[in-house]
């Protein structure tokens, strides 16, 4: 959803007249953390889905690793507009996720009305390590992902409330970016050409 996210918002900025190259120029802190984040979380769900024995019981304990540096980053980042917005669904995914054995609780019935059967299949499989179903014993599963996204969006998803927050986040965090550097360097384009031509 995070990706969808940013290439819309992304559009959305050019379209208002903001630049790619202003993303490049944002001042962003401890992105070793943030790299090393996203890379523990993808080494652990693709050996699980390997089938890999040794990963199943450490996978909780490098998740918990995985969730900590993300939010580190996000708090050394917090003087950028937006970021904390994105950490508070951060948060939330971690409270849940946390309360309920380093897994996020998924609503089987969402998955389901949202033609997404056979991932239902391989949660219940132990194979997809991130996810369990939400049951009778799962805490706090309104924070889970419960809140189903199907048609006309052609990427039909069940999301939770702190992936909505994250991602209006970094939808917004964007947009500020994009355009927030634009009017300087227009200003003093302007007045350079005023300049020349005077």
């Amino acid at each position: 959803m995070l990706v969808d996210t940013a290439v819309a918002s992304m559009v959305v900025g050019k379209l208002r007249g903001g630049t790619f190259s202003s993303l490049g120029e944002m001042p962003l802190k401890r992105v070793d953390c943030i790299i090393a984040s996203f890379a523990i979380e993808a080494a652990v769900v693709a050996l699980g889905l390997r089938g890999a024995a040794f990963v199943s019981p450490v996978a909780p304990y490098a998740f918990f690793v995985s969730y900590a540096l993300l939010l580190y980053a996000i708090w050394a980042n917090r003087h950028i507009r937006w970021m904390l917005l994105t950490g508070i669904g951060v948060a939330l995914n971690f409270v849940v996720i946390l309360a309920n054995g380093m897994k996020m609780p998924v609503s089987a019935d969402m998955l389901t009305a949202v033609g997404m059967a056979q991932q239902v299949t391989a949660i219940q499989s132990g194979k997809v390590l991130t996810y369990r179903l939400v049951d009778a014993t799962t805490r706090l599963w309104q924070l889970g992902d419960v809140i189903p996204i199907g048609q006309p969006y052609p990427i039909h998803r069940v999301v939770s409330l702190g992936d909505v927050v994250m991602s209006l986040g970094v939808f917004l965090l964007i947009q500020h970016e994009m355009l927030a550097r634009k009017s300087p360097r227009s200003k003093l384009g302007r007045k350079s050409r005023t300049l020349t031509h005077s």
